[in-house]
């Protein structure tokens, strides 16, 4: 047998939907996904700009890693449904850390960054930002993102997250939750919007 190719490895979390011919429901999976490298995962985009003078059409065109898009309606359904049986569609993923598998050093955007990663980041912008306090990975993310595209506003928001925070990890406490609550659909809109051009 061939020795496999060394790439990448996503390590991730999430929760997919099951079906049966009896039931159907949702069911957590965690799964590390190998890949070549981040070049695997990305995509070219056009927007139409109108005409130019000459009646032309003009279109942007914009380059960007989408590590999660692809994991979740290109790769995962392919890793789980050859796992679980019953697997029927991915509900959510969420990235927790992506490696080289060569111990070459990957220039991470934010939106692929672990959360060791993401608190050295935090140290070296000296953001008041706690990594600790975070539950959800990618609303650490996004408000990393949020303080360096405007620290004015991010610090004018920062007690009400603050205070989010604090009562999502009481109702954790309170009732014995181990496993982080899912991302919220803003936290996964705005990580999907800070995801850096190539």
């Amino acid at each position: 047998m061939a020795k496999a190719a060394k790439g990448i490895t996503i390590k991730c979390h999430g929760v997919f939907y099951y079906k049966t011919e009896r039931e159907k429901g949702t069911k957590p999976f965690s799964m590390d996904v190998r890949a070549p490298s981040l070049d695997f995962f990305n995509e070219t985009t056009q927007k139409y700009m109108g005409t130019d003078d000459n009646g032309n059409k003009k279109f942007a065109t914009r380059s960007f890693i989408n590590v999660r898009g692809q994991l979740k309606r290109r790769l995962l359904p392919i890793l789980l449904g050859k796992k679980f049986t019953d697997f029927a569609r991915v509900r959510y993923v969420v990235i927790d850390e992506v490696l080289s598998e060569d111990d070459t050093n990957l220039d991470l955007p934010v939106t692929l960054r672990s959360k060791p990663q993401l608190a050295a980041l935090v140290k070296q912008l000296r953001a008041p930002i706690d990594a600790q306090d975070y539950l959800d990975i990618d609303e650490l993310r996004t408000d990393i993102l949020e303080f360096q595209q405007d620290a004015d506003t991010f610090m004018k928001d920062k007690s009400r997250r603050d205070k989010k925070r604090s009562e999502e990890r009481s109702f954790m406490d309170m009732n014995d939750l181990q496993d982080p609550l899912p991302p919220t659909p803003k936290a996964k809109k705005e990580t999907a919007q800070g995801i850096q051009d190539l």
